[in-house]
This record gives C-alpha cells, sequence and structure tokens, in this order.
C-alpha cells in the first residue's frame, strides 16, 4: 500500500480548514506565505488525484469582496404589443381560485383553467420549436442516484444547498414502531423518530432534468456519423430548493419544465442550439410578448469558472417582461455544454473525434406566468394561437361552442 506521509504546499494565503475537505493537515508560516503540509494521505487520496483538486479549489482562494450582481449582456430586445394587464397573475389567480398554496414551502396545486393554459403553452413551444427541429420524446427518471449526480460538475461540488435529498427506508417494519406510535398516539410527526429510520440520503429529486440523458451514454462509444441526438422531456417536475428566495410562481422548488438535451458534433451542437433560439424567438414573437436575449452564466458552472469561447459557446437566456414588476423573468436557457460533460461522463467518439453536448430548458410555469402578466386573465383578450388550444374557462367548466 502507498501513503503519503507530508504533502507540502506552499500557499501566498492561509486557507480556511472548511476549503480541506477534511483533510488531516497543518499550516506553518513562510515568511509571506503559508505552508500547508497534508498529512497521512491514503493511497485513494493519491491515486484519485485528491491533492490535485484541493489545489484547483485553492485557486479561488483568498476570499473576495461580494461581488455586485451582474447586469446582463442585451444582445437583443422586441417591445411585441402594448401589456394589458398591469397587476400580479399569481395573486389574481389566487383571488379566482386557479391556483391555491400547497403546504410544501414553494409548492402550488394548479387547478383547471390554469393548467388549461399551461398545456396550451407547451404545445404550442412542441409544435413552433420542438418537433420541427427532429427532437424526439423520452421519459428520464426525476430521482436521480448521488452516484450519477456526482458525474454532473457544478451541482454536489458547487451547489449542494440547492437540491433536495431522498433516503432510502429500511426493509425493516419494526425500524418504525416508535414512529407509528407517535403518530397513533400523539397524532404528531416526529421528525426525529424519522430521521433515526431512514438511511443515508442517497439521491436527489432531478433539479436540471438532463441527468439521465448523460448516464445514458456513459462509459459508452457513439459513432459521429450516428449523430446527433436530439431527446426532450416533458414527463414531470424538477425540483431546486430555493431556501427563502421563494416567490409566486416565478419562483418555486417544483415546477414544471420542457428539457431538450443533444450530443453531436461542436458544429452540429451549435446548429441545434441556435434552431432553438430562433424559433423561440419566433414564437414569442407570434405571442406578441415583449421579450430579450442576454448571455448569462450556465446553471452547471461552479462559483467563479468562466465559459471559454465566443458567441458560438455562450449560453443564452430568453426573457419575458413582467409590466406589474417592472423587470424581466428568464423563461428558457439556452445552453453549449461543449465536453463539459462528455468528459465527466466518459462519453467517447468510436474514432476519438470531438463530440460535445447541450440542453435547452423551458420553465413552462414561468411561460404561463409571464403570459397572463401580459395579457390578464381574461381569455378574449389572449392572441389567438392560445385562446384555440384552451379548453378550460374557469372552475373546471367547459367552453362551449
Amino acid at each position: 500500500e502507498v501513503k503519503g506521509e507530508e504533502y507540502r504546499i506552499e500557499l501566498p494565503f492561509v486557507p480556511e480548514v472548511k476549503d480541506l475537505g477534511g483533510l488531516k493537515c497543518r499550516v506553518e508560516r513562510v515568511k509571506e506565505n503559508a505552508l500547508l503540509v497534508l498529512e497521512d494521505l491514503s493511497e485513494g487520496d493519491l491515486r484519485r488525484g485528491t491533492v490535485d483538486r484541493l489545489l484547483s479549489l485553492l485557486e479561488k482562494q483568498p476570499p473576495q469582496p461580494e461581488r455586485i450582481q451582474e447586469i446582463p449582456k442585451v444582445v437583443k430586445e422586441e417591445e411585441g404589443t402594448p401589456p394589458l394587464f398591469s397587476d400580479n397573475p399569481t395573486e389574481e389567480m389566487g383571488k379566482r381560485g386557479w391556483i391555491q398554496e400547497f403546504p410544501g414551502k414553494g409548492q402550488w396545486l394548479y387547478g383547471p383553467p390554469f393548467t388549461s393554459l399551461l398545456l396550451a403553452l407547451e404545445e404550442l413551444i412542441l409544435e413552433e420549436v420542438v418537433r420541427p427541429l427532429g427532437f424526439v420524446e423520452v421519459m428520464l427518471p426525476k430521482l436521480i442516484p448521488l452516484e450519477v449526480m456526482r458525474n454532473m460538475p457544478g451541482y454536489l461540488d458547487g451547489i449542494p444547498e440547492g437540491m433536495y435529498y431522498v433516503c432510502s427506508p429500511p426493509r425493516d417494519p419494526q425500524a418504525f414502531a416508535d414512529f407509528k406510535n407517535e403518530i397513533r398516539l400523539r397524532k404528531r410527526v416526529a421528525s426525529e423518530l424519522l430521521k433515526e429510520a431512514v438511511e443515508a440520503p442517497s439521491y436527489v429529486l432531478a433539479p436540471a432534468q438532463c441527468e439521465p440523458f448523460y448516464q445514458m451514454f456513459s462509459r459508452k462509444l457513439v459513432k459521429l456519423e450516428e449523430l446527433p441526438v436530439k431527446f426532450f422531456d416533458r414527463s414531470g417536475w424538477t425540483y431546486r430548493w430555493e431556501g427563502g428566495g421563494a416567490e409566486g410562481l416565478i419562483r418555486t422548488h417544483e415546477f414544471r419544465r420542457i428539457e431538450l438535451v443533444f450530443l453531436g458534433s461542436p458544429q452540429q451542437v451549435v446548429e441545434i442550439r441556435e434552431g432553438v433560439r430562433e424559433r423561440s424567438e419566433n414564437l414569442l414573437r407570434k405571442l406578441g410578448m415583449r421579450w430579450r436575449l442576454t448571455v448569462a452564466t450556465p446553471f452547471y458552472l461552479r462559483e467563479g469558472e468562466k465559459e471559454g469561447g465566443g458567441p458560438e459557446v455562450a449560453t443564452y437566456d430568453l426573457e419575458v417582461r413582467l409590466p406589474y414588476k417592472q423587470d424581466w423573468l428568464e423563461v428558457a436557457s439556452l445552453n453549449v455544454h461543449g465536453e463539459k460533460f462528455v468528459k465527466s461522463f466518459g462519453i467517447r467518439e468510436m474514432k476519438g473525434r470531438e463530440i460535445w453536448t447541450g440542453c435547452c430548458g423551458f420553465g413552462t410555469t414561468r411561460w404561463a406566468v409571464g403570459f397572463l402578466a401580459h395579457y390578464g386573465l381574461e381569455k378574449g383578450s389572449w392572441p389567438e394561437p392560445v385562446r384555440a388550444r384552451v379548453r378550460v374557462l374557469s372552475g373546471g367548466e367547459k367552453e362551449g361552442g
């Protein structure tokens, strides 16, 4: 067995203990610098490149002052038609019974009218953007094992606080005896007893909705001549823990999305993303909404990372205007990943040729809120493409005639 008794690293600053991942170490002063001495490194630490990853993390030190929020770079903007509504659509829908806040934080119950509008907009996105570009529908799991998330750069190692974790129960019913008795006797959900009974977290609820796509090709060979692969998923919800940042229906913990994922040559991936962008812009024009396209920092990038390349690999956000807030709301994220997920999931081309991935996510809950913020809740004021697809007026009442 190989061991590292001491591994000495000279740094221009004193690292914080929390950045060292529990490694046994000591810090010594060397003139103006600090000497970090790692002790008793195991063979696994050495073989897995633990020290190299630690150095990569420490490059971000010392801590920088809190950054001023960056102003997004606007690529283009269109005014659309004049807004017909100025109130908060979430509040108005609540008054009319279209939606209802659920006891879980950042969760909502969608009643028939809002559900009908949401599905109408989803169908428009599929008709105008997704299907014409040749995407094929799949159903991807929403319960993601931690070993899969480990291969998603920027998640477990970047924003672990932004995900919901899922624990598996033991197969032994007796493990829940005290918990069940507390429910029966006191009608109390004893979370502390439940915590003792369940196993440690082994899954997360999907925070990105595209994780299973990369796992599908993990450690496999693909043939460039058989690419691109273009899938879309609309089978369920996306989950992100926003902490105290939940706000109505525009920032929730559980929300609807249509996720497009694709794998191909660099040229194919960029062309696909550009096709999605162009068709999405045309749909927003058709709906008459005020919108803009901005260059954004991808959700999957770690704090402090930069994405290289020019406009062809930029991440774009599509945003719509909320008249009641005089602010913008992101409704779609259009990403080219380059080799980021290809490398982390070990996806290889048969002859060693370069392949990339990309994804485009449509937050359809936000599309619906943005639409209502512009046009209001009266169906008569909605554009014809939406009216034609909405079959429920209110309270489950079906449209007649």
